[in-house]
C-alpha cells in the first residue's frame, strides 16, 4: 500500500530509533537509512499492518515450478532444521529475485503469527511493497543483512526481526533467490544472521554441484567430474568467458589459460552461438584444432536451472576416434581383420549417465580386467552386444578376434556346426576340407553368444565341454582342438526358470553365470532418453538431407513417458520415423508414431489417479502426500495443476 509522502520523515525515524535503541543496537544504520530512503521514494505506507500484494495460487505454483531446483536444494538443506525452528518460534522463508515468497519452513504457531502480516508464500516482500525488510534489501544490494524491529520501514512488522542472505549463481554472482530467517523479538540470537548466511552458501554450493552434474549427465558417459583422464571439460558463462576447466582441456588448448575467453577460438565459439541464441539444445561436431594438427569431437549444451537461470554452457572436448587410431602404434580398429565389416564399440561410445547405467558400466569395466565367463541379462534391444564388445575392447584380448553369434537367429540344427565347426564329409554338402566353427575363429579373443537361452539342448552339451576342457571337436570329427577363448553369453530370458522347466541345462547355467551383469531397460533410465534421441538424430539426419534438427520439449516429454518395450532399438526406429515425418527443423509431437502418443495419455491418467489417491489418504495434506509419493511439494503442486486437481 502506498501513501502520499506528507509525514515528517526525520521525526518518525528519530522517534523509532530512540524508542527501541535499548533493545538491540543496529550495526547497519547507514544501510537501513538508505533502505528507508528508497521506501520513501517508492511511496510505501509506513503505517501498514499487512502486505497487500499477492499472486494467485496458480501463479504461485508457476513461480514454484520455475524455481523447482532452487526449492529442492533449499528443502534438502533446511528440512533437518525444522524441529529446531519449531522450538525457537522462528521460521525460514525462500523468496525469488522479485521478493515473492515461494516456500516457508517452521512451526505452525509462528506461521500463524506471520499470517497476520501476510508473510507467507504468495506474498511479495520487495522494498517497493513492504518497505525496508531483509528480503527486499538483499534483493537490492545482494549482501546479507539483518533488519531488527523498528528498522523495518512499516510499523506492521516492528515486533519482528529478519536476517536474510542471497543465494547466488556460483559463477556469475547473479542473484537466484533469498533465504530469510524471521521471528519475534524475544527469539533474536547473535548467530541468526550467520545461520542464514551459512544455509544460503550451502544452497549455492549445491547448485554449483548441480551445474557440474547436469553437465556430466548431458554428455555421453563422462563419469569423472572435471577430472577425466581423456576428456577436456570446461564451463563457460553467457559471455563466453571460461569459468572452470580441467587440466586436460588446458593441454588440448595451451593458450586458453591466458585468453580466458572462447572468442579467440572461433570453432568452439560458433557452437556456443548456437546454444546461446536458443537455436539448439545441444550441439556436437567434429572440429579441427590446427595448432595440434588433430581432430576433436566438441560437445556443448546449456546448463539451465529452473527454466530461466542460465548457469553456463558445458563444453566437452575429446579426441576423435581417427586421432586415437592414428596414435595407437600404427594400428587402427579397422585394421583388425574381424572388424572390417562391423562397428567396434568401446566404453567411450556408451551413452547414458543414469545411476543404474553408470553402476553396470563400472562393473563391466571391472569385468574387462578378468578372463572369467560372463553372462549378460537384459531385455531385447538394451545393448547387450555393445557391452560385450566394449568389454572385449577394454581387455587384454582387444587386438584379437571378437566373434558374435545369435543363437536364436540360425536354424536349431545348424547351431552346433556354427559353433564348433564340422569335419570333412560330416554331412551331405559339407566342404571338402571341413569348416572351422566360431570358437576356432575366436581363438585368442572373445566369443559372444547372444540369446543363449535359445540354444538347443544337444548343443548345450558341446558348449559345456568347451567351457570345462577348453577344447572343441568339430561335428563329424574326433580330434580335440585347444582353444583360448573368453565366453560372454547374453539372454533376455530368465535362465533359472528355463532350468526349472527343463529347457536349459543346470550345469551349463552355473558354468555361464560366473559373473553376471544386469543391463537396465530404457524405461529404467528415462533420463538418458534425450541423449539417445540427439545421438540418433546426428546419426540419421544426413540420410534425410537435414543438418540442424531440434526436438520440441513436449515431444521429448512423450518420448520419456513411453514404455519402450523394444528399448534402444525401438527408440532408434521411432526417431527415424519422426525424421521422415517432420517438416522443417523441429520434431513436433505430431511427428511421432501413434503408439507413442497414445501411451502417454494412458500413463498420465494412471498418474492422476495415484495423485488423487495419495491426497485422499493423506487427508488432503499435500506435504504428506508428496512424501508418500517420493516427490517434492513443488513437484506435487505442479502435477496437481497439470491434471486440474484441487483440494
Amino acid at each position: 500500500m502506498k501513501i502520499q509522502n506528507n509525514f515528517d520523515w526525520e521525526l518518525v525515524w528519530l522517534n523509532r530509533k530512540m524508542t527501541y535503541s535499548k533493545r538491540i543496537p543496529s550495526k547497519s544504520i547507514s544501510k537501513i537509512q538508505n533502505a528507508w530512503e528508497r521506501s520513501k521514494k517508492f511511496g510505501v505506507n509506513p503505517f501498514q499492518k499487512q502486505v497487500s500484494r499477492n499472486v494467485t495460487s496458480n501463479e504461485l505454483i508457476d513461480h514454484q515450478e520455475r524455481n523447482e531446483k532452487l526449492l529442492y536444494y533449499a528443502e534438502k538443506n533446511l528440512k533437518p532444521l525444522i524441529p529446531f525452528l519449531e522450538d525457537s518460534e522462528t521460521f525460514i522463508t525462500i523468496g525469488d529475485t522479485n521478493g515473492l515468497l515461494l516456500e516457508s519452513y517452521g512451526g505452525n504457531d509462528v506461521k500463524k503469527q506471520a499470517g497476520k502480516i501476510n508473510f507467507l508464500p504468495g506474498a511479495v516482500w520487495s522494498e517497493e511493497t513492504a518497505g525496508t525488510n531483509a528480503i527486499g534489501t538483499v534483493i537490492n544490494n545482494k549482501k546479507p543483512i539483518q533488519i531488527l524491529f523498528t528498522e523495518h520501514f512499516s510499523e506492521g512488522w516492528h515486533d519482528w526481526f529478519c536476517a536474510a542472505a542471497p543465494i547466488l549463481n556460483p559463477f556469475t554472482e547473479e542473484l537466484m533467490g533469498v533465504l530469510d530467517l524471521s521471528g519475534k523479538w524475544k527469539n533474536i540470537n547473535s548467530h541468526t544472521l550467520g545461520l542464514a548466511i551459512s544455509k544460503a552458501n550451502n544452497i549455492t554450493k549445491q547448485i554449483e554441484g548441480f551445474l557440474y552434474q547436469e553437465g556430466l549427465t548431458m554428455n555421453p558417459f563422462l563419469m569423472t567430474l572435471l577430472g577425466s583422464l581423456e576428456d577436456g571439460v570446461m564451463i563457460v558463462d553467457g559471455k563466453k568467458n571460461i569459468l572452470k576447466m580441467n587440466e586436460i582441456m588446458k593441454s588440448f588448448i595451451p593458450s586458453i589459460e591466458k585468453d580466458q575467453s572462447l572468442i579467440a577460438h572461433p570453432q568452439i565459439e560458433r557452437l556456443l552461438d548456437s546454444i546461446l541464441s536458443n537455436k539448439q539444445s545441444m550441439v556436437e561436431e567434429e572440429i579441427w584444432m590446427s595448432h595440434k594438427n588433430e581432430r576433436f569431437i566438441c560437445t556443448a549444451h546449456p546448463i539451465v536451472m529452473d527454466h530461466n537461470h542460465l548457469l553456463g554452457v558445458f563444453v566437452r572436448l575429446r579426441k576423435s576416434i581417427l586421432t586415437i587410431q592414428a596414435t595407437n602404434k600404427g594400428k587402427t580398429i579397422d585394421e583388425r581383420p574381424i572388424k572390417k565389416n562391423s562397428e567396434a564399440y568401446t566404453f567411450d561410445h556408451m551413452i547414458g549417465s543414469s545411476p543404474d547405467f553408470v553402476k553396470v558400466v563400472k562393473k563391466a569395466k571391472k569385468a574387462a580386467t578378468l578372463s572369467s565367463t560372463l553372462l549378460l541379462n537384459g531385455e531385447s534391444g538394451t545393448g547387450k552386444e555393445w557391452f560385450a564388445q566394449s568389454i572385449h575392447n577394454a581387455s587384454e584380448r582387444a587386438n584379437q578376434p571378437f566373434i558374435a553369434l545369435n543363437c536364436g537367429a540360425i536354424p536349431r540344427e545348424l547351431v552346433a556346426s556354427e559353433l564348433f565347426g564340422y569335419a570333412q564329409g560330416a554331412f551331405t554338402g559339407a566342404r571338402n576340407k571341413g569348416n572351422p566353427g566360431k570358437f576356432e575363429l575366436a581363438n585368442g579373443g572373445t566369443i559372444f553368444l547372444d540369446e543363449i537361452g535359445d540354444m538347443p539342448l544337444d548343443a548345450q552339451v558341446h558348449l559345456l565341454r568347451v567351457l570345462e576342457e577348453r577344447v572343441v571337436t568339430r561335428i563329424g570329427g574326433n580330434t580335440p582342438i585347444p582353444v583360448d577363448v573368453r565366453v560372454i553369453a547374453a539372454t533376455h530370458k530368465n535362465l533359472y526358470e528355463a532350468v526349472e522347466n527343463g529347457t536349459f541345462r543346470k550345469d551349463l547355467y552355473f558354468r555361464l553365470r560366473v559373473i553376471q551383469l544386469e543391463i537396465p531397460s530404457l524405461r529404467e533410465r528415462a533420463e538418458d532418453i534425450p541423449l539417445f534421441v540427439h545421438h540418433f538424430i546426428r546419426q540419421l539426419s544426413g540420410e534425410f538431407g537435414k543438418k540442424r534438427i531440434d526436438v520440441h520439449p513436449e515431444t521429448m516429454d512423450y518420448l520419456q513417458s513411453h514404455s519402450w518395450t523394444g528399448n534402444i532399438r525401438e527408440l532408434k526406429n521411432v526417431v527415424e520415423q519422426a525424421l521422415f515425418n517432420m517438416e522443417g527443423d523441429l520434431i513436433l509431437p505430431c511427428d511421432l508414431p501413434p503408439e507413442v502418443l497414445e501411451g502417454k495419455e494412458e500413463r498420465e491418467e494412471s498418474e492422476k489417479n495415484q495423485l488423487i489417491l495419495a491426497i485422499e489418504n493423506a487427508d488432503k495434506n499435500i506435504s504428506k502426500a508428496a512424501e508418500r509419493l517420493g516427490v517434492s511439494r513443488t513437484t506435487m503442486y505442479r502435477k496437481m495443476k497439470k491434471y486440474g486437481i484441487t483440494i
